[in-house]
């Protein structure tokens, strides 16, 4: 691909679910993108799968301006592959990466709605990752934070709001629980692949200088611990107490 000194080209990718993806756009415009669904084989296929992507788009490694990347929440494992897998490919490189907020990007799908947007991605245990965004001047705009919480204590969470939509595959699974406790409720699907809308993401936060240049300070965003990890801290508090009431 032949491009001009003030084109900008950015690769992003999602790994934070099964529906993974990514996608090249050129100055704000989609010209590669592969969706697919993760398996236990996806450290494997990623890749294979951006080298795909590159080679349909005839773009080259060299040619990328900005690398945008969804950071979670969401698969604890997804994330680390991802983030890991995209470190190693640019690394000893001078380079801008955007991390996104999964939940962000969901809400981007819908910004013209005019609506406050509530996505809501499963976490198990009844619970859902969420957050709140109102679309303004053709960017969304955070006005509740990230979260994670029970789906019982939604309502009381969103009692203050008067008019919005939930989104994403959290909304899709607890359909009949959001229509029975919200009065008038809309929950609005489409794709859950996120690719693109990194990829829109990026670029507004590349204009506007809103990037990362150091490799370390790209990290996942969880608001849970990794279950792997719960265990471990659980036994490790159970000594402590234990040695102290001993001593």
């Amino acid at each position: 691909m032949k491009c001009e000194t003030n084109d900008t080209i950015i690769l992003s990718l999602d790994t934070s679910s099964k529906h993974c993806s990514i996608a090249i756009s050129f100055n704000n415009k989609i010209i590669s993108e592969y969706n697919f669904m993760s398996d236990n084989k996806l450290s494997s296929v990623l890749i294979p799968a951006l080298e795909f992507v590159m080679k349909a788009a005839e773009v080259e490694l060299r040619d990328i301006n900005v690398f945008g990347v969804g950071i979670g929440p969401g698969a604890f494992t997804g994330i680390r592959i991802g983030l890991s897998t995209l470190k190693g490919l640019i690394f000893g490189k001078e380079v801008s990466v955007v991390p996104v907020v999964t939940l962000k990007a969901m809400a981007c799908k819908f910004q013209k709605v005019q609506s406050v947007l509530i996505p809501l991605i499963q976490a198990k245990r009844n619970e859902v990752y969420m957050a709140g965004y109102s679309s303004e001047n053709g960017s969304l705009k955070e006005i509740i934070a990230p979260d994670l919480t029970h789906i019982d204590k939604l309502k009381t969470r969103l009692h203050l709001l008067k008019d919005f939509c939930f989104v994403g595959n959290g909304a899709a699974i607890f359909n009949d629980f959001l229509k029975n406790t919200f009065q008038n409720c809309r929950i609005l699907n489409r794709s859950s692949f996120l690719a693109t809308e990194i990829c829109q993401i990026a670029l507004l936060e590349y204009r506007n200088r809103n990037i990362i240049s150091n490799l370390n300070e790209i990290k996942p965003f969880y608001l849970r611990k990794p279950d792997a990890e719960s265990p471990i801290k659980d036994r490790q508090n159970k000594d402590t107490k234990g040695s102290k009431q001993r001593s």
